[in-house]
């Protein structure tokens, strides 16, 4: 799948129209885990690629080859071949345990990291395999066990495992996340908010999925019915930087 992944990534509506090249390309590539290509184990041979066509090769010829000479030569290169990948399994079956155990270790983050959350929420109307498979970036906001961490992407904050969670490496990070980790977005506890300064008065507020910051509706001209049907919010200040 991850190859069709990456053939339809702008055009997810037509995965179909790429299986043939897909599954050619996967058949005539070497398998790391056994050494050979599929076509190789399968048919005992090479299979004449698209490049063979524009650069064809005399180097052999089996015009004179006897069938029977041929036939159990094919079947000798199958043997060698099913041989050899059975036991360059055993050795890549030892490496993949290795490698497993050693991701199985706890992963420690600290508050204030950027991270990436593995996103496995099926969207209707979205191909779940054809999606990309890490959500966010965000921000670890605190710890809660040894285990879990409190994880706020876009104003939402929700809990996940250490091993759903992986540090963020890019160079650009969201504007959001450099205000929240400079200190900028005030805390839940302020006692003032939106542009007026004013506190919570108990009446509308909506807040800003960029800043965080919470806004009074009436002093941004946004009623609660209107907030219904706004999914991402920016401030006015958010909206002008």
């Amino acid at each position: 799948m991850d190859a069709v992944r990456c053939f339809v990534s702008k055009t997810p509506t037509k995965w179909d129209e790429y299986l043939p090249q897909i599954a050619g390309a996967l058949r005539s590539a070497v398998n790391r885990s056994t050494g050979y290509t599929p076509n190789k184990l399968m048919l005992g041979r090479e299979i004449n690629q698209p490049v063979d066509l524009v650069f064809p090769s005399n180097s052999f010829s089996n015009d004179d080859t006897d069938h029977d000479d041929y036939i159990a030569e094919l079947s000798n290169q199958m043997a060698l071949a099913h041989k050899t990948a059975r036991k360059t399994l055993k050795t890549t079956q030892a490496l993949m345990k290795r490698d497993y155990d050693i991701r199985t270790n706890m992963r420690s983050f600290k508050e204030g990291d950027v991270v990436y959350v593995l996103d496995t929420a099926s969207i209707k109307g979205k191909c779940r395999k054809l999606t990309p498979t890490w959500k966010g970036p965000g921000v670890i906001t605190r710890k809660t066990t040894d285990y879990t961490y409190k994880i706020l992407i876009r104003g939402k904050e929700s809990t996940h495992n250490h091993d759903r969670i992986k540090l963020c490496n890019d160079k650009k990070i969201p504007t959001w996340i450099l205000k929240y980790k400079a200190g900028k977005s005030r805390s839940v506890n302020s006692s003032s908010y939106c542009l007026c300064g004013g506190p919570d008065i108990g009446s509308f507020m909506i807040q800003c999925n960029e800043c965080l910051e919470w806004f009074h509706g009436s002093c941004v001209n946004i009623t609660e019915a209107d907030a219904k049907y706004i999914d991402i919010y920016e401030c006015p200040d958010c909206i002008g930087s």
